[in-house]
């Protein structure tokens, strides 16, 4: 049994929710108005079989309320039909939505962590 690459399986589950707008692990470059970046941000293994992923969501978008918008949207996403994710037994909120606009470029994010809780494939 292997764990499955929990970044891929979110990056996969939140792009049909936020389309058009680009999801990935990166920023993409050229850095386009909107996107969600998709990353695992810690867990760990309970035993062979079961794990905790951290994934952290940012949204950001030209204006905050854009951004919110984007980033609850993903939130809400994770609460209601996180059963699309193959191998996802369950999700917790690790980490509430919260406003940290980009450091060095200061536009408008929003970010939250999910953990998920992940059965090991066969």
């Amino acid at each position: 049994m292997r764990f499955v690459d929990a970044e891929a399986l979110a990056v996969s589950f939140l792009k049909p929710v936020v389309f058009p707008t680009k999801v990935g692990t990166l920023v993409p470059n050229p850095r386009p108005t909107a996107f969600v970046r998709a990353y695992r941000s810690g867990g760990g293994a309970t035993n062979r079989v079961l794990e905790t992923a951290n994934i952290t969501v940012e949204g950001q978008a030209p204006t905050t309320t854009e951004a919110f918008e984007l980033t609850a949207k993903c939130r809400e996403a994770f609460f209601n039909l996180y059963t699309r994710m193959p191998l996802v037994r369950g999700v917790d909120e690790a980490g509430g939505l919260y406003f940290a606009p980009d450091p060095t470029t200061n536009i408008p994010r929003y970010r939250f962590t999910m953990a998920l809780r992940l059965r090991a494939a066969r």
